[in-house]
């Protein structure tokens, strides 16, 4: 006779979202029914909790107010599944699917889209996350203005084609779009995980199989030749001005593997190695992803880097403290973000000026030395397996979104090489 259990569970197979804070991640409560050495897991409508949490909650002892309501909900939840196995004789997935869908799971009217939508938002915000806090709040901004009262059963392929429609309509870039969607995507699949969203009607995927495929984004040609860079290294600039700022800054990136300007902005004097004259981080961008397996990357310490530090550098190089006094340890998340925010827009502001000076036609921005310092590899005769390393991709395709969008001018000059 086959064996059957029925329990309520922490799903550990895969975490919704991590608390930068705690470091601990998240998963959600969900019934577990195990037959005939068969397991199906039914999403429960209760907030998902990390294992700690759920430690509490399964001793019953010295719980929280919010850990006790979980603790009688997914009691309620056991019961209600035991008397459903009760009553089937003989037993049958099918048939306590059925049972538990109409009688079972509560509804989730109460619950709407941009309810959990700001559910995740929040949850972001309590890890610390505030650029994708930013993100995602720009994202529901926009699918509010064209649609005020989403409900679930609206998120169709159909629905998703208009919504791209609208946002080009209003100006939006290829880029822009392809982020709001996916963040859209992130919060339909939080809510798949949650049991607010049936899984069959997830409407992304391959337009071949009627499914919603979000627009790739487009490349556009931001690399500047070695001639450009060297213009800019050349640019006489009053000292103390935002030129000079830009141009330090910009320089250091490009020098430093092409790192974002806020992986700069974070360098503790601890990254940095005098004796083996190099720089060695963690990308603020992937450091999420992997807390187990950290990647690091690996600058040289350039002339020109050493020259930004000890000219913009804090006095008081303590292991622990930020090389540029940009922003403070004692800030929150939402303050570093802002200061970041700030100081990125005023480099920029200065690399117009910059650009405008030296008659550059290429948008000169910061996210430019990233892709810079790609192409002066790839001219150099460098591979794409060498660029791949340098940056830490995880896949040559990452990488070749840099190497397209070199023109077809370029192009030529490369092939010379092989």
């Amino acid at each position: 006779m086959s064996t059957l259990a029925v329990k309520v569970v922490l799903d550990t197979r895969r975490a919704l979202i991590k608390n930068a804070g705690s470091k601990d991640p998240i998963y959600p409560i969900k019934l577990r029914v195990t037959f005939a050495r068969k397991q199906r897991y039914y999403p429960l409508d209760v907030s998902a909790v990390s294992k700690a949490d759920w430690e509490k909650i399964q001793s019953g002892q010295r719980m929280s107010k919010s850990q006790r309501e979980v603790f009688h909900t997914i009691r309620e939840y056991e019961g209600r599944a035991i008397e459903i196995t009760d009553t089937l004789h003989p037993f049958s997935f099918h048939a306590f699917d059925t049972r538990w869908k109409s009688s079972a799971m509560p509804t989730h009217s109460s619950k709407s889209f941009q309810a959990v939508f700001k559910e995740y938002i929040d949850n972001l915000r309590r890890a610390g996350r505030a650029s994708t806090t930013s993100s995602y709040q720009c994202a529901l901004n926009s699918l509010t203005s064209f649609s005020k009262n989403l409900v679930w059963n609206d998120l169709t392929p159909e629905f998703l084609e208009e919504y791209e429609a609208y946002m080009r309509e209003e100006g939006n870039s290829q880029n822009t779009i392809g982020i709001y969607l996916r963040s859209l995507r992130a919060v339909i699949n939080y809510g798949i995980a949650n049991g607010l969203f049936a899984k069959e009607y997830y409407p992304f995927g391959r337009k071949s199989h009627g499914k919603y495929q979000i627009p790739s984004a487009q490349n556009k040609k931001r690399a500047l030749s070695k001639k450009e860079v060297e213009a800019i290294k050349a640019l006489e600039v009053k000292p103390g001005s935002r030129k000079e700022l830009a141009r330090d800054f910009w320089l250091f990136s490009y020098y430093a593997n092409g790192c974002n300007i806020k992986d700069i902005v974070h360098l503790r004097w601890k990254d940095i190695d005098w004796k083996e004259g190099v720089i060695q981080f963690v990308r603020k961008k992937t450091e999420r992803a992997n807390k187990s397996n950290q990647v690091q990357i690996t600058a040289v310490i350039h002339p020109h880097i050493t020259e930004v530090i000890q000219r913009r550098g804090v006095d008081d190089s303590q292991p622990e403290n930020y090389v540029f006094s940009i922003i403070d340890a004692n800030q929150t998340a939402e303050e570093q973000y802002k200061h970041t925010k700030e100081f990125v827009r005023r480099i920029n502001i200065g690399l117009k000026q910059i650009a405008k000076q030296l008659n550059l036609t290429k948008n000169l921005t910061t996210y430019t030395a990233r892709h810079s310092h790609a192409y002066a590899l790839l001219m150099g005769g460098a591979s794409l397996e060498v660029i791949m390393d340098q940056f830490k991709h995880s896949s040559m395709k990452t990488t070749m979104n840099y190497i397209d969008s070199i023109d077809n001018e370029k192009r030529k000059d490369i092939a010379k090489l092989l």
